[in-house]
């Protein structure tokens, strides 16, 4: 009788086993199917959030909770690169019909959609996959930090074209941001000036924000002029933000806020922070271009991808001349809109 009960156990686990493991795969094969769905219905958050969603998903999702969709993306690397453009310029597409509003959100899940792809295994059947989606984020974080200098207004996505009073052909916006990068060079804003004055009117030192651990130098810039100058603000000026390292200064990574300073008052852009430091708005756009063009070079091989990395390239090429990329080489780069 005992060997019977042993037996007649044995019999019944067998028969236990295939339906737990038919359960387990059932239930996996519907977190996939779920999870696919959700990315392509747009359901970003859930997608980031699965359980089974996997790097080249859950990259999709980051890129897709920044406000990116990348069909769109790819569509405006071959617009600037191609004939398409309607007359404007590669950064006017960039900054105006490509990058929206930049948020410390925005630019952080960039961040994680980088991270996502950068951990598919070069042995991974998905790897050239994920370096040419790589670049996309990649390029796309670059031109998004070289917005944050130029539009500073919570909620506007598109540069105030209606406003140059200096009347050098160049938005008053273009003119304020490439103004703060001249002066972290330590260089002058004279080559800006048409028949009007782009200026300094406020230095203000040791500004210090609450949740942030650098301190900050603010500069108003004020573009001063007899031009087109109905849709300006009143008066005609613009707040960027400086930090020091050693003696040097350096422009930041700003986003809309407003943030209110601690010590001297008054309301300015909020400055982003990495890993406790400023975020250098130079270097970022430096090393997220690098790794683009990096990524790139070992994607996938198609006419798309050529036209977007001949674009991306063109970016690099034109915004850091030197190979390396410098304040004042940002700042004529804006020269370009």
């Amino acid at each position: 009788m005992k060997h019977r009960f042993i037996l007649a156990m044995a019999v019944l686990c067998a028969s236990l086993l295939p339906i737990a493991s038919c359960s387990d795969k059932s239930s996996n094969e519907a977190c996939l199917h779920e999870t696919t769905s959700n990315l392509d219905k747009g359901n970003y958050a859930a997608v980031a959030q699965s359980p089974c969603a996997d790097h080249l998903q859950k990259g999709a999702a980051y890129f897709g909770l920044a406000g990116f969709n990348t069909t769109d993306v790819i569509n405006k690397f071959i617009d600037a690169n191609g004939t398409n453009s309607g007359g404007n310029s590669d950064l006017e597409i960039y900054l105006t019909s490509t990058i929206g509003v930049v948020t410390d959100t925005s630019l952080s899940n960039l961040d994680s959609s980088h991270k996502e792809y950068t951990s598919v295994a070069a042995t991974d059947p998905e790897y050239k996959n994920a370096q040419f989606s790589l670049s996309l984020v990649d390029a796309i974080y670059a031109l998004s930090v070289i917005k944050t200098i130029v539009v500073t207004g919570t909620s506007s996505t598109l540069i105030n074209t209606g406003c140059d009073q200096n009347s050098n052909g160049k938005p008053d916006e273009i003119d304020s941001a490439s103004c703060a990068l001249y002066i972290s060079a330590n260089q002058n804003c004279a080559s800006l000036n048409a028949s009007g004055s782009v200026s300094v009117t406020q230095d203000v030192p040791g500004l210090t924000f609450a949740g942030k651990t650098g301190t900050y130098r603010g500069l108003v810039i004020t573009v001063g002029g007899a031009g087109p100058q109905a849709t300006c603000p009143a008066p005609n000026s613009y707040q960027k933000l400086l930090y020091q390292s050693g003696s040097n200064w350096f422009a930041v990574t700003q986003t809309p806020g407003p943030c209110t300073a601690l010590n001297n008052g008054g309301s300015w852009p909020c400055p982003v922070e990495q890993n406790g430091a400023p975020l250098d708005l130079v270097q970022a756009i430096d090393t997220s271009l690098d790794s683009s063009i990096s990524a790139l070079n070992t994607s996938i091989s198609s006419t798309t991808s050529n036209d977007v990395k001949q674009s991306i390239q063109d970016i690099k090429i034109q915004a850091c001349p030197s190979g390396t990329c410098t304040s004042s080489d940002v700042a004529a780069y804006l020269q370009q809109y």
